[in-house]
């Protein structure tokens, strides 16, 4: 039996507390959303893969906050997990932050993934980074997929004139441009989800 005088192994250790926290998450039980946005700012990257990844059952700003960090993380896998997380809890408020890695970002999927959280937000703003995002691409480049729908998903929503008028641009071009079934039939998705 254990000293009550004597301070717990987890209030000495705060990496174990975080640990500890991230166990009852996966064991069933909810730590609270500080706890969660703990163990994303952790120095340890896979307590911010895993931390990312578990925020995606926390609709709270202090967890977005803590993601929103994360999204110039070192850690490839620490950013799409944030990114997924971000779209999950459909955090509206991360859209200039997505924006910035769609136009910033090295990786490839990470910039896909933020392309399509984007889409998935509905930020309406970011049709010009889209568009932008898609002009990089060859016309049978399958990576572009997720920027298409994107597009089309935020055209479906109601984009101003000004940011209609290129999406629709864009989108003709990448219809008429490609010879893959799958762009092709995405492209006249979008193109038929404006309004």
């Amino acid at each position: 039996m254990r000293n009550l005088l004597t301070p717990s192994p987890l209030a000495v250790n705060p990496l174990a507390a975080v640990l500890a926290t991230v166990a009852l998450s996966l064991s069933g039980c909810s730590p609270a959303p500080a706890d969660i946005a703990k163990a994303i700012s952790s120095e340890n990257p896979v307590m911010r893969e895993d931390g990312a990844k578990i925020a995606q059952n926390y609709d709270d700003p202090v967890v977005w906050d803590a993601l929103v960090l994360t999204l110039k993380d070192s850690s490839q896998k620490t950013k799409l997990n944030a990114i997924e997380s971000l779209a999950s809890t459909e955090a509206k408020p991360a859209g200039p932050q997505l924006i910035d890695v769609l136009n910033s970002d090295a990786d490839p999927r990470v910039k896909r993934a933020a392309a399509d959280a984007l889409g998935r937000l509905c930020v309406m703003e970011s049709a010009p980074a889209l568009v932008a995002y898609l002009s990089s691409f060859e016309a049978n480049d399958r990576e572009q997929l997720a920027g298409i729908w994107a597009l089309g998903n935020l055209g479906a929503q109601g984009l101003e004139a000004e940011s209609k008028k290129i999406a629709l641009e864009t989108l003709v071009q990448k219809r008429e441009g490609t010879t893959d079934r799958y762009i092709l039939y995405s492209a006249n998705y979008a193109l038929r989800t404006l309004r």
